[in-house]
């Protein structure tokens, strides 16, 4: 089974960079931020919530009929990368920044936001590849838009980003197994 390394290697140096420099990125976008930036950012985050990118998502492979059959793998990576991530919540209980625009009943680490964008990628890539680059794009203004309101830092989106795009690269890559299994 070959995976994709430079995402991988890609998500690592930014990793190391945020243990370093976590505090100051926020700081930074919290001393430059402007009432326009902030409205446009809340409706990137507002789209990035789990229950939106299952509803664009699902709706996106019930357009075309013999794509369906992606919806349960597309489910589950939801599914077990959001209870991935909210079980790092409760054990790890890391405070979101003190610049945060607005509260939150769930604690910062690792992002649900990045993690629900990033949890379909691989399934839409696989299905969707034109469609890939523009829920990239959409996926990194939603990340940026949660360090830009303060409600994460840089490790916390990372970290989310990782886990919603392993998920549904090991599920899309299991069916592929499973599938390539059943043909002999």
């Amino acid at each position: 089974m070959k995976m994709k390394i430079t995402p991988y290697v890609i998500a690592l140096i930014i990793l190391i960079a945020g243990l370093f420099f976590d505090r100051q990125i926020v700081s930074f976008l919290a001393v430059n931020r402007t009432d326009f930036i902030i409205s446009i950012m809340n409706w990137f985050s507002f789209f990035g919530t789990w229950f939106i990118v299952l509803i664009i998502m699902t709706s996106l492979f019930l357009w075309q009929e013999h794509k369906r059959k992606w919806i349960l793998p597309l489910w589950l990576s939801l599914g077990i990368s959001f209870a991935v991530t909210y079980g790092l919540k409760l054990f790890i209980m890391r405070d979101r920044p003190a610049e945060a625009l607005s509260n939150s009943l769930t604690s910062g680490f690792p992002s649900g936001h990045a993690t629900a964008v990033f949890s379909g990628l691989a399934v839409l890539d696989k299905e969707f590849p034109r469609f890939k680059w523009f829920w990239l794009v959409f996926a990194l203004i939603v990340v940026f838009s949660r360090l830009y309101l303060g409600m994460h830092y840089l490790t916390d989106v990372v970290v989310g980003m990782v886990i919603g795009y392993t998920t549904g690269l090991l599920i899309t890559k299991y069916i592929e197994y499973q599938k390539s299994f059943m043909d002999f």
